[in-house]
């Protein structure tokens, strides 16, 4: 898993799927990760995505890379957990930390204030992964991937 958990750290983008009892929808996300696997991002309460979660905390994400001279070195997490709004001022400041030491240039405008009293209602969210299914052709070769599960 500490592979799997490595790649994760390393990217900066990830596309949550979440659903209500409606519809599904994917959005994109600057996210940061801590070493328990908590996937941290900010979002608006009001965002299509954001609404969804709040009714149905259970999504999907994934994220991958590849190498653009080589399409048999390639990465990617797949995965599913519970997502909720932070509402302890300790992991907002880990999410914010995690998030700023990533995006510096955010520093100024990701504070934990800006989390509390921004008038867009954005939040801190995150995602506690149940699985993640980690592909990675160099490390499990034909195999391609390895699925994991985390302790709730």
């Amino acid at each position: 898993m500490e592979q799997a958990l490595k790649f994760l750290e390393s990217q900066k983008i990830l596309a949550i799927a979440s659903r209500d009892d409606k519809e599904v929808w994917a959005t994109n996300v600057y996210m940061a990760l801590n070493d328990k696997g908590d996937i941290y991002f900010v979002s608006p309460e009001g965002a299509r995505h954001s609404a969804m979660m709040l009714k149905n905390p259970t999504v999907a994400f994934a994220t991958a890379w590849f190498n653009e001279k080589d399409h048999t070195d390639r990465k990617g997490i797949q995965g599913s957990g519970k997502c909720e709004i932070v509402k302890d001022l300790k992991k907002i400041t880990e999410g914010i930390v995690l998030l700023n030491k990533k995006f510096p240039d955010l520093k100024k405008s990701i504070t934990v204030q800006y989390i509390l009293d921004n008038i867009w209602k954005s939040r801190m969210w995150v995602i506690r992964p149940d699985v993640i299914k980690y592909w990675d052709d160099e490390l499990y070769g034909d195999d391609e991937s390895k699925e994991f599960t985390f302790n709730t």
